[in-house]
């Protein structure tokens, strides 16, 4: 079974893409996957999410807001993850949706909203996303992307479970070239202490030069 890790930007396009990619992997692929998606909150998240939206980088009010928001939006899409791993996964997709494709505001009428649209228990979702639960889970995820070596959004890292001490990096992740490597052979592969990154820690990754 391969475990896929997919970092992304909750207010991306990019990583919507990405997202969209990861299912229809799961059906394509000839072998189980679990996957999930893990938000990446850092400075090179807040200037994507700046640039996407074709705000100003140098008013520091808009960079906070946005910081604030992808902060809570982050929080939201762990509280939906308490609820369930399918329907977190579905909860984060129509939030995208409506802020990407439909052009709406961030608002917390709108993430209770979204809620309701993925059979959340309601009570329970406006309590966890202001929880400090919630506050731990989000730390953990920028660990473990730090723990990896994860700084870029669109990242996937995915493991063999036959050997999940060792595992393979996607930069600008896309259908394809996960396909690639599965029927490649990639995932199956050893690589030695020695042929690795210094700046990467265990699990042992090998990182997949992606030329699309």
């Amino acid at each position: 079974m391969l475990e896929l890790h997919l970092f992304v930007n909750p207010l991306g396009m990019h990583c919507l893409r990405c997202e969209k990619d990861v299912l229809k992997i799961d059906h394509d692929l000839n072998t189980k996957i679990s996957y999930q998606f893990v938000p990446l909150f850092n400075m090179k998240t807040i200037d994507n999410t700046i640039d996407i939206y074709h705000l100003n980088p140098h008013d520091l009010t808009i960079r906070q807001r946005v910081s604030k928001t992808l902060n809570q939006v982050i929080l939201d899409y762990k509280a939906a993850l308490f609820q369930g791993r399918k329907r977190g996964r579905h909860y984060l997709l129509l939030l995208q949706s409506a802020l990407i494709k439909q052009g709406l505001n961030y608002s917390d009428g709108l993430a209770n909203k979204i809620a309701s649209d993925s059979d959340l228990d309601l009570e329970m979702f406006q309590e966890d996303r202001q929880s400090q639960l919630a506050k731990q889970a989000f730390r953990q995820d920028q660990k473990i992307a730090s723990d990896l070596g994860v700084t870029e959004t669109a990242t996937a890292v995915v493991f063999n479970t036959n050997d999940s001490d060792y595992g393979l990096m996607i930069p600008n992740f896309n259908y394809d070239t996960l396909i690639n490597a599965f029927k490649s052979g990639e995932l199956d592969s050893k690589v030695s202490l020695n042929d690795l990154a210094n700046s990467y820690q265990a699990p042992k990754l090998t990182i997949l030069q992606n030329n699309n």
